[in-house]
């Protein structure tokens, strides 16, 4: 004989109409305005370290991506005018490393054809 489900616990198997609902998850609560700086600064002292570089400022790719997706997702947490504008300059500079890592690639694939 089964035993009854203890009430605090949901039935698992049970038919439920919203597993997959598509509703948006609602937005955290607002951060304290220091925890808004802490994270702008963040964003800005990595848009700099961009900005400065010529090539990948990361160690690997793995890094580079999560660095990438890092930085936009802390942007959410800013005023989304600021926030856009900082990921377009984000996006620019990393356009830019990425025509830059892609160039140095051709120019070391053409020297090692003529090997």
């Amino acid at each position: 004989m089964s035993k009854p489900i203890p009430r605090r616990q949901a039935d698992l198997f049970a038919p439920s109409s919203d597993l997959f609902d598509p509703a948006p998850n609602p937005r955290p609560e607002p951060l304290p305005p220091h925890e808004v700086d802490r994270i702008r600064q963040r964003l800005l002292a990595t848009l700099a370290l961009v900005r400065g570089a010529q090539f990948q400022p990361w160690e690997d790719l793995t890094r580079m991506t999560i660095e990438e997706i890092g930085f936009r997702s802390m942007c959410g947490w800013l005023p989304s005018g600021e926030a856009a504008e900082l990921r377009a300059a984000f996006d620019a500079e990393m356009d830019r490393i990425y025509a830059n890592e892609d160039a140095r690639w051709d120019a070391e694939e053409a020297v090692r054809q003529r090997a």
